[in-house]
């Protein structure tokens, strides 16, 4: 703890420092500029981001037309303390402050999207931005709203199936379209809402059709291939370059809902579909690979994924006097699927069906408190059949009770504290069940010491139940070729996970404990707005897949091992305004972004994001919107064992829109990537293999009515 103890010190003494600087400027007002007001669906109470002392972003729906990309984790992939996964275009997961898979909670409505994308780095995230009306990120443990596997924060995908109020016309909709020319994308999607005062129908639909990416050199990583050809004697081997091959795909979803809304409160139920089919880049073979036969060519094995997921959402409220001030109630049943193609023939089927059920109850003014109080009901059936599965199928549950309490003192003093409690059971054939309680606690308070200056600090203290991956893992997993092996391993079997761990065999996974601080500082003075947060995470028995040095199926094994770890960093903006008047708008943003993520016993985590630096310029005149960006990505050479380092590169990426009044139509095009760098992404698992798509212009229009 003296490591916490002095980070959270240097935290609090670089935001008093700012305060102290910046304090005789406080009689300045606000602009039009705010970083973010939208009220924040997924978390209790209805506040703004201002108004939680846990550090939290919007991105709103104009952001994510712009900047869509293939992939939900590509598309927030350069918003503050985010980063992705990045295998291939379609296969992209987000990364919260270097936490990825389970760490990561990602909703739909405050709904867990129960797919099988956190299992596994090449499996697609069963949602798209196209149908988002925006997106909410939750930074830091969010364990005490979402549950104790996010540990490392939550993405909420908030979209405008359901109707909370009545329609503001009869018949209202939207289409848009785009196409990007790097990954080959075209992209299309409608929306329709039509009803009267106390009942509303709605209808989307949306397609996305990709092309193997274009990459401005190698596949492989500069840094590989000289390790190769050192291991190999100089030796030279055809590479790809120029294109990945295999990362097409095909994507499309639909939905239907109807909403019934009065005085009194809100009820509506949408079915919607999800499909895709996507190849997965990189290498797939493994073990001892047979010679072709005289007069043969060696045929590269060919994976795909055909994912299909149907999901039932009923979402409810209701405004009631007395004691409990109003009621919600929601629930979500999902049935995903998906096979992996090897060839035209099917290797492994992943199946999962989930219930995730929550009723929160805001009560009456207490005195001073103001607050929710919740229930929460999680059920996961999970199977694998195939060669390749190489977790068991298991049945997950798990019951949560949750507070959330908030105490406004005066207009400068507000406490928001919460408290959760989750029993989770793990039930799995031939191998010990999981039956355990975590418990988690904070504290946070916001202070508005002056007009123009907010301090907000946020102290936490959850478990985190270790997950069915963590615990029955055994066996190839092919997509980021390793062994894997978690806790738990049959006394009978013979096999590579046999003794690679620090655990005895069938040994249970402690639960984590985490202690972690925030610290958000934020100003407005004149033409200047920023805001600075520090994070300092220390984390007891951090449960990690680290390489053994073994070899299992001819892959390395890996095995989940414990470790005391500390997470710490930053993130920073500023924006300024540079030139204000009738006719147009101009201003700068400054932007940074740091993690850094190691082990007691010494080494670093694996896959912890670079430093990243960025500066953009923004105009508006009129209709006209315009802005250009660069964004420094700093080398990683802070690496864990058995993993490489990553250059640095630099995006820069522009952008233009005009709007049009009547019809109410948005017009755009950006460019990314424009010097055509070789960029790859520390925290992918195939940053090696595949970099991301090179110089590309992206067009589209949006057409409200």
């Amino acid at each position: 703890m003296n490591k916490l103890s002095k980070r959270a010190g240097f935290i609090a003494a670089t935001c008093l420092t700012a305060v102290a600087a910046q304090a005789q400027d406080n009689d300045a007002e606000g602009d039009e500029h705010h970083i973010d007001e939208i009220i924040v669906r997924a978390m209790p109470l209805g506040r703004a981001v201002e108004q939680l002392a846990q550090p939290t972003s919007i991105i709103d729906a104009t952001t994510l037309l712009q900047r869509d990309s293939t992939s939900i984790g590509e598309t927030l992939a350069d918003q503050l303390g985010v980063n992705s996964t990045y295998f291939g275009p379609i296969a992209a997961r987000p990364v919260i402050r270097g936490q990825f898979g389970e760490r990561i909670q990602m909703l739909s409505n405050g709904l867990d999207i129960l797919d099988a994308s956190a299992l596994s780095e090449d499996h697609a995230v069963a949602i798209d931005s196209l149908i988002a009306e925006r997106v909410e990120v939750i930074k830091g443990p969010a364990t005490l709203i979402y549950g104790s596997g996010a540990a490392g924060g939550i993405i909420n995908v908030v979209d405008s199936r359901i109707k909370e109020q009545p329609l503001d016309a009869p018949f209202s909709g939207a289409v848009s379209l785009g196409a990007d020319s790097a990954t080959g994308r075209t992209s299309g999607a409608f929306s329709l809402d039509a009803g009267t005062d106390g009942f509303s129908a709605h209808v989307d639909y949306f397609r996305r059709d990709t092309d193997n990416i274009e990459i401005p050199g190698f596949a492989e990583s500069a840094i590989l291939r000289a390790s190769e050809e050192e291991e190999e004697g100089g030796e030279e081997e055809e590479e790809a370059f120029g294109e990945v091959e295999n990362t097409d795909s095909e994507t499309e979803g639909a939905a239907f809902a109807v909403s019934f809304t009065g005085d009194q409160g809100f009820a509506g139920l949408s079915v919607s579909t999800y499909e895709s089919n996507y190849g997965v880049p990189g290498a797939h073979e493994h073990g001892e690979e047979e010679e072709p036969l005289p007069g043969e060519e060696e045929e590269e094995e060919i994976i795909r994924i055909d994912l299909e997921q149907t999901r039932y959402d009923f979402r409810s409220g209701l405004t009631l006097a007395g004691p409990i001030e109003s009621l919600t109630f929601d629930v979500v049943v999902n049935d995903y699927e998906h096979v992996e193609l090897e060839g035209p023939e099917v290797g492994t089927l992943y199946s999962t069906e989930g219930t995730d059920a929550r009723l929160e109850l805001q009560h009456a003014p207490i005195g001073l408190f103001e607050g929710v109080v919740g229930l929460q009901y999680k059920t996961i059936d999970f199977t694998a059949v195939g060669e390749e599965a190489f977790v068991p199928a298991s049945d997950t549950q798990q019951l949560s009770l949750f507070v959330f309490e908030e105490i406004v003192l005066n207009d400068q003093w507000t406490l928001q504290g919460s408290a959760r409690i989750e029993n989770q059971t793990i039930d799995t054939p031939r191998l010990p069940d999981y039956d355990d309680t975590a418990f988690g606690a904070s504290l946070g308070a916001l202070w508005a010491f002056t007009d123009g200056m907010r301090l907000g600090a946020n102290l936490s203290f959850t478990e985190r139940h270790p997950n069915s991956t963590e615990l029955y893992a055994q066996g190839p997993h092919l997509a980021v070729q390793r062994f894997e092996c978690g806790s738990y391993v049959p006394l009978d079997a013979l096999n590579s996970c046999e003794g690679v761990t620090d655990i005895n065999a069938n040994g249970e996974l402690s639960k984590e404990f985490s202690t972690n601080l925030d610290l958000t500082l934020r100003g407005e003075f004149d033409r200047v707005e920023w805001a600075i947060t520090g994070f300092v995470n220390d984390v007891s028995d951090y449960i990690a897949l680290l390489p053994t040095g073994g070899e299992g199926d001819g892959l390395p094994v890996f095995a989940f091992n414990q470790g005391d770890a500390q997470l710490y960093g930053f993130e920073a903006e500023t924006v300024i305004d540079l030139v204000e008047g009738d006719n147009g708008h101009f201003h700068t943003r400054l932007f940074a972004d740091y993690v850094r993520g190691e082990l007691d016993d010494g080494g670093d985590l694996p896959r912890i994001p670079p430093l990243r630096l960025g500066v953009a310029l923004h105009y508006t005149m009129q209709r006209l919107d315009a802005s250009v960006e660069a964004i420094y990505n700093d080398e990683q050479d802070r690496v864990a064992d058995d993993e490489l380092p990553t250059d640095s590169f630099t995006m820069v990426n522009a952008s233009l829109s005009y709007t049009i009044d009547d019809p109410n139509v948005q017009l755009f095009v950006r460019g990314t990537n424009l010097a055509d760098e070789d960029a790859r992404r520390h925290s992918s698992p195939l940053k090696d293999f595949v970099p991301l798509p090179g110089r590309s212009v992206m067009a589209g229009l949006r057409w409200d009515f």
